[in-house]
């Protein structure tokens, strides 16, 4: 795998985003955009397994919507049992069902999850997806790079679906009562939440989930300082400066009394219910919390802004982008059925947005010019202070690779962020040297393989 550096690997929203800031195997017959399979009339059935993007309520409807719309208006013989699955658990059941010959025709999971199959040959190479969008001159509807990003060994592991951003949002309005501006470093970040810190009223200066469902809150700031798992060959670089740095940044918040006690067990939207209430002053989550916060929470965006990322001690100044991306599974009985419903879900899924209230940002760009949704304020602190100035969590690289899903779903960002809270600057030390020791193995085993 070709394993290009990114020296800074923006993803150049800026410029993209201008239109709204006044935001193993192949099938044998690829040609044309019809399988035999449809052309034929024959009954297909389909497994379609989702994440749950959006609110139990109106997510999976919206997804439910499409689909009838394509088993109905453009492939009658086609049949999709749609499946909405919960974060808690996603990679033991997808890893699960892979290994008992239970896999779904497509799905989409954790970000990496296209590469974390692609060791063994158990997704399907879905080169005629991109083939199509190439021929159609539709292709350049993702940002540059990202139909590349999902190629590993050669092949087309993924197409992407949506950007997901992590950010860190803020009492705003609590900020200026105290005449304090917003943070720009670490080190005003640490003042500003000891400022905010009322302990006596239970009231703290941070609050983020680390055990289940954390959206990353290590890794984020990780990433924004540098990069956390890899250097810039591909090796493990967890153990570095830069993330002791950044273990010593989130044990000085403990040390001030900027956290909740208990907050190394914190899952789930602990930390979004303490900010809720009224209970924490900042918040580090996904940028779907925020949304919620100040969509249906009874916050505004007056109220509640989003922290622009921090200058880090290295230097970088940047946000931590999540790219989750749709794959087709080699175990499927009908790929190419597969490959010409996932294509065509890709291009019409603009619902999953407009009623859906999927949480993330989506990979097409069209849907950004089109739909209304990214013009709102709350979507435009996401774009302007996060998507305009992101880098994946695999940077230095600008490809994905199959360890990331290890580190993921092995949880390296709650074992390192469980250390700073818990351990003496030994304890962090021996913690980043262990897992580098376990993830260069996973990477010789894993990004190594020959195609």
């Amino acid at each position: 795998m070709s394993k290009r550096i990114s020296v800074v690997f923006c993803l150049l929203l800026v410029v993209a985003m201008a239109f709204s800031v006044v935001g193993c195997s192949q099938p044998a017959d690829n040609s044309g955009a019809s399988g035999d399979g449809a052309a034929s009339g024959e009954q297909v059935n389909l497994e379609f397994w989702d994440m749950a993007w959006g609110p139990a309520e109106t997510y999976p409807v919206a997804a439910e919507t499409i689909i009838e719309r394509y088993t109905t208006e453009v492939a009658p013989n086609v049949s999709v049992n749609y499946t909405n699955l919960p974060w808690s658990n996603w990679f033991e059941t997808y890893s699960t069902a892979v290994a008992s010959n239970g896999a779904p025709d497509v799905a989409i999971g954790g970000g990496f999850m296209p590469f974390q199959f692609a060791v063994n040959n158990e997704v399907a190479d879905i080169q005629w997806i991109v083939d199509e969008w190439k021929k159609e001159g539709t292709d350049g509807d993702f940002l540059e790079g990202m139909l590349d990003y999902y190629r590993f060994n050669d092949k087309q592991v993924g197409i992407p679906f949506n950007y997901d951003p992590r950010a860190t949002y803020i009492r705003y309005d609590w900020l200026t009562e105290k005449g304090l501006e917003m943070p720009t470093t670490y080190d005003e970040f640490i003042n500003v939440a000891k400022a905010l810190t009322d302990r006596d009223n239970e009231i703290y200066g941070v609050a983020y989930s680390i055990v289940s469902d954390a959206a990353g809150p290590f890794m984020n700031y990780a990433t924004g300082n540098g990069g956390m798992l890899y250097d810039e060959n591909g090796n493990a670089n967890i153990n570095s400066e830069r993330n002791l740095q950044v273990m010593k940044f989130f044990r000085a918040l403990k040390d001030e009394g900027c956290l909740p006690d208990g907050i190394e067990n914190y899952a789930g939207d602990d930390c979004v219910k303490l900010f809720n209430a009224g209970k924490a002053a900042i918040c580090i989550k996904g940028v779907g919390n925020y949304k919620n916060t100040v969509t249906k929470d009874g916050f505004t965006t007056d109220q509640v802004k989003i922290v622009p990322p921090l200058k880090s001690p290295s230097g970088v100044q940047k946000a931590q982008l999540c790219v989750n991306g749709y794959l087709v599974f080699e175990q499927s009985q009908h790929k190419q059925e597969a490959m010409e419903f996932l294509k065509w879900f890709s291009e019409n899924s603009q619902l999953l947005w407009e009623e859906g209230g999927q949480d993330g940002f989506p990979a097409r760009q069209s849907f950004m010019d089109e739909l209304d949704e990214f013009k709102k304020d709350y979507r435009q602190e996401a774009i302007t202070k996060l998507l305009s100035n992101s880098i994946t969590n695999c940077y230095p690289l600008i490809s994905g690779v199959p360890s990331a899903s290890s580190a993921e779903g092995q949880k390296y960002d709650m074992v390192i962020m469980q250390s700073a809270l818990t351990m003496d600057e030994a304890g962090m030390k021996k913690t980043l040297d262990d897992l580098q020791a376990d993830f260069q193995k996973i990477i010789d085993q894993q990004d190594k393989v020959a195609g």
